[in-house]
């Protein structure tokens, strides 16, 4: 027992001295040093001490869970059977711990698998013995190794999931485990490799229809746009009169970008037929718009100093969303096309309202100065950075004159008292009367009164209900309802009708007139009456419609509000999202019901 407890001794100063090379270098040749040094101190004890009779020794009881022997015997067949498979990968028990916390009764691991090791011996032989301290060894090392080595990441991404073992770990160990090696055993056998994400996903087939019918529905836009496109460039290129008639009727359906420009000042009657006379005619209206400037700008015009006062502060506030309205170059050409509009026509003067009104031609025209791929960026875009000072100055002289043009149809809406919109309000009224009863009756109940909202609806063509892209779009069918009078009225007066200057203000009419419109080369047979009447009928009568028509498309909505959601409501409707498709649905329910009561002279009464 000396002997014995003198080797414990022994084995505890060689484990305190060498425990750090165990730790840090982690080599197999250490472990072999110290296994030799405990074998030779137990063949001395045995030696030189007297052994105690031998007794039969019973075989070896597997239920001491405890015992390292049985864990270590379970880290060999756990390291035969890794070294079996193919995985280069190495796992470490989760049970397993290298600072020797799982040895019970503070004693070292090794005397006790010596110990055991003499048991076994006993009955098996040396070299059985030997062969298992080599193996027990090399699995101590093993395992060390695998407690340091870092977790594999697949060099692929991880599209690809590493490679399973092909044999189970269970299916090496043929000694009989205790309950701790049972369970090890089992832990082992169930444990499997994460499996890693596939990133290179194969597309199911109903998202792979939806793409296909996207890129379907994107070619049949485009091929659209390109038939558009080819059927304008038909009617405007290389003719000499251009046919009104059916360069109205495609524009009805909405302009190309490219052309939107020149077709407007077509259709509201700014650019002659005659395209020979189109270019003489632009650069004798943009002279007279600068010697206008030139002239209420200079010492011998005294300014009109409230006009000019409330034009500075609705001009900062026409469309605040929009960057290019802030701008101060373009602020300040808005400016002189408001108060030279107003000077020029002092019976209605400037009305706030039509700072908006301006907006869609100064917009459009600049476009014509942009490269096709910058059409869309007009909205973001000083002027100043793609024009020159001469050319901001033509788009202010389009942009005049096309106004002035468009004002000419809606007069009375802007002299004083404006009996243009109170009257357009009360049709208004009429017509929903009819086309929807139960959505009249409701705003009876809640004391609703039509010029409550729509009053802006009328004085500003509802262009504060929609963003400026659905304007637009709106207004190519606007011009188009009334290009054709204005351009037929312009032509007319100049051969039929003697020029004179109006007295009195015309009365507007809503009727439409029962002959169709003709072409300004077959008009010889219309008088100055029929032209007048004409002229005034198209733009107020059609915009009436629309109003109706954007109420209604409400009405199961306001059936369900009050007096105060119904006013909120109609003041900023939900149109931020509306597309052009959107505007043309507007428009198309707009036109049904202009075909349905046109002729029913009673449903304004």
């Amino acid at each position: 027992m000396g002997l014995r407890s003198g080797s414990r001794e022994m084995h505890q100063k060689e484990h305190t001295g060498t425990s750090g090379l165990y730790m840090g270098n982690h080599r197999s040749g250490s472990s072999s040093n110290l296994v030799s040094s405990l074998m030779k101190a137990w063949r001395i004890s045995s030696v030189g001490s007297p052994s105690p009779p031998r007794q039969h020794i019973p075989p070896l009881d597997t239920s001491f869970s405890n015992d390292g022997n049985f864990e270590a015997i379970s880290r060999q067949h756990t390291g035969a059977a890794r070294k079996s498979t193919s995985s280069p990968l190495r796992y470490t028990s989760p049970g397993f711990s290298t600072n020797g916390n799982n040895v019970s009764r503070g004693e070292s691991p090794r005397p006790s698998k010596s110990h055991g090791s003499r048991h076994h011996s006993s009955g098996n032989g040396s070299r059985k013995n030997v062969k298992y301290f080599k193996d027990l060894d090399e699995d101590w090392s093993a395992v060390i190794d695998d407690y340091n080595m870092p977790i594999p990441v697949m060099a692929n991404g991880g599209v690809a999931s590493p490679a399973t073992p092909k044999a189970t770990r269970s299916s090496s160990i043929t000694t009989t485990p205790s309950n701790s090696t049972t369970g090890l055993a089992s832990a082992n056998a169930t444990f499997s490799y994460p499996q890693l994400p596939h990133l290179q996903k194969s597309l199911s087939s109903e998202l792979r229809s939806q793409l296909e019918q996207e890129n379907e529905r994107d070619a049949q836009e485009l091929n659209s746009i390109m038939q558009r496109i080819a059927k304008f460039d038909a009617i405007l290129k290389n003719k000499h009169i251009i046919n009104q008639n059916e360069l109205r009727q495609i524009s009805w359906n909405g302009i190309p970008k490219p052309h939107r420009s020149v077709v407007w000042k077509l259709l509201i009657g700014y650019l002659p037929a005659n395209s020979k006379r189109q270019q003489p005619l632009l650069k004798r209206k943009r002279k007279e718009y600068c010697d206008g400037l030139a002239h209420i700008f200079s010492d011998q015009h005294s300014r009109d100093v409230p006009t000019w006062h409330q034009i500075e502060i609705d001009v900062p506030r026409t469309n605040p969303h929009i960057p290019l309205y802030q701008f101060k170059s373009v602020q300040t050409s808005l400016q002189r096309i408001l108060y030279l509009w107003a000077i020029r026509h002092p019976t209605s003067g400037y009305v706030q309202g039509i700072n908006d009104l301006v907006t869609p031609f100064f917009q459009t025209f600049l476009t014509e100065y942009l490269p096709q791929a910058q059409i869309d960026d007009v909205e973001k875009l000083d002027p100043m950075t793609y024009m020159g000072q001469d050319q901001l100055k033509d788009v202010e002289a389009d942009t005049f004159w096309c106004l002035t043009k468009l004002l000419e149809q809606i007069t009375d809406n802007y002299i004083h008292g404006q009996p243009g919109i109170l009257k357009q309000v009360k049709n208004l009224g009429q017509l929903v009367k009819r086309i929807d009863r139960d959505l009249y009756e409701h705003f009876q109940k809640e004391n609703v009164q039509f010029i409550q909202f729509s009053f802006r609806w009328m004085n500003c063509l509802l262009m504060r209900e929609f963003q400026m892209s659905a304007v637009i779009r709106m207004w190519d069918t606007y011009l188009s309802e009334t290009s054709l009078d204005t351009a037929t009225s312009s032509s007319l007066s100049s051969d039929l009708v003697p020029p004179h200057t109006p007295t009195e203000q015309m009365k507007a009419t809503f009727q439409t007139p029962t002959k169709d419109f003709a072409s300004p080369s077959s008009t010889s047979g219309i008088g100055g009456d029929e032209i007048a009447r004409i002229r005034q009928s198209s733009l107020n009568e059609f915009h009436v419609f629309v109003c109706a028509a954007f109420l209604i498309k409400w009405s199961d909505q306001l059936m369900e509000m009050d007096f105060q959601e119904i006013i909120t409501f109609l003041q900023n409707p939900p149109t931020k999202n509306w597309k052009d498709s959107d505007i043309e649905m507007l428009l198309s329910e707009a036109y049904i019901w202009q075909s349905l009561y046109k002729d029913a002279t009673s449903h304004w009464q």
